[in-house]
């Protein structure tokens, strides 16, 4: 739900007004004893009502416009149930509450107080009616918190059942640290000239199997990038190397040394420096990440249900 969203994720944030022309004042809906104007309605959806005018064709705007303004009004009329819901159930919001709040906004957008003070009037809001809609904001979060967050309770069972259905999820793609030591085949060779650079090929891998250290045989006689420092190429994840060396590289254990690998460019001889990933993080560090997920989709379809129950309890006239 848009609503619930926008109260758990933000409050605040800096983007350039949108000018619109003078709108004749009417009232669009009756909520309760409480009304809702034309010109709130063009202002609280003035940004979406542009992108609408500039992303549709002239011949569907209208429509388009239309079911717009009916799901910008749905918002209004939704959050003005909940600001009614405020001053029936006596929701109290501190003048500390909303220091703390701005303090917040602020460091988010790493403003100081006379830069939100600016910002707020090229918004064409004065810093009293911004603290105003802090209040009304934190209020409205409050008593979903309340009535609904308050009111799911998560079993382990359950979280768990969802770590199992999506541990493909929880897991961290296998990366390995590859070694190596390549001798090139020039382009054009002979078939004697790749026989003969096979042959040096294999001899080097025989004096690894035979104990000899892999860095300081790479450093002499490595022709490939990375010859240098040993012939260490860096991590890499499945996908990232061609076929032929992936398929010799994954399967390797932690210092183990594949056989004699023929690439599109010459032979390879890899090495297995470090392994990482691959396995399933533990329950217990995925498990407060899936908690807040489930609480996030439950609070959503509380909210529809608990919204609609207000509705349903409400004199609602909509004259858009």
């Amino acid at each position: 739900m848009k609503i619930i969203i926008y109260l758990l994720v933000g409050l605040f944030s800096l983007s350039p007004g949108s000018s619109r022309g003078e709108v004749v004042e009417r009232i669009v809906a009756l909520v309760n004893n409480e009304v809702i104007t034309l010109s709130e309605l063009e202002e609280a959806g003035a940004r979406f009502f542009y992108q609408v005018k500039e992303s549709t064709l002239p011949s569907e705007r209208e429509e388009k416009l239309k079911k717009a303004r009916e799901e910008i009004l749905n918002q209004l009329i939704e959050n003005k149930l909940l600001e009614q819901e405020i001053k029936n159930r006596k929701v109290e919001v501190s003048d500390r509450d909303v220091d703390s709040a701005i303090e917040g906004i602020r460091k988010e957008n790493r403003l100081n107080e006379n830069e939100l003070k600016m910002a707020l009037a090229k918004e064409g809001m004065t810093y009293s009616v911004y603290r105003r809609h802090i209040r009304e904001d934190l209020g409205k979060m409050r008593l979903v918190n309340r009535e609904i967050r308050s009111k799911i309770v998560l079993k382990e069972e359950d979280l768990r059942k969802i770590y199992q259905e999506n541990i493909k999820d929880y897991t961290d793609p296998l990366e390995v640290k590859v070694q190596q030591i390549f001798l090139p085949v020039p382009p054009g060779a002979t078939d004697e000239q790749i026989k003969a650079i096979r042959k040096e090929a294999e001899t080097l891998l025989e004096r690894v199997r035979a104990g000899e250290d892999f860095t300081q045989l790479a450093r002499a006689h490595s022709r490939g990038p990375g010859a240098k420092e040993g012939g260490v190429l860096g991590f890499f994840k499945e996908k990232e190397l061609v076929p032929e060396l992936e398929k010799a590289a994954f399967p390797l254990k932690v210092g183990e040394v594949s056989d004699l690998v023929q690439g599109p460019d010459g032979f390879h001889i890899l090495r297995v420096l470090e392994r990482k990933g691959g396995e399933p993080r533990a329950f217990a560090e995925v498990q407060n990440k899936i908690r807040e997920a489930k609480l996030l989709e439950e609070s959503e379809q509380k909210f529809k249900e608990w919204m609609k129950t207000l509705k349903d309890k409400a004199y609602i006239e909509i004259k858009l």
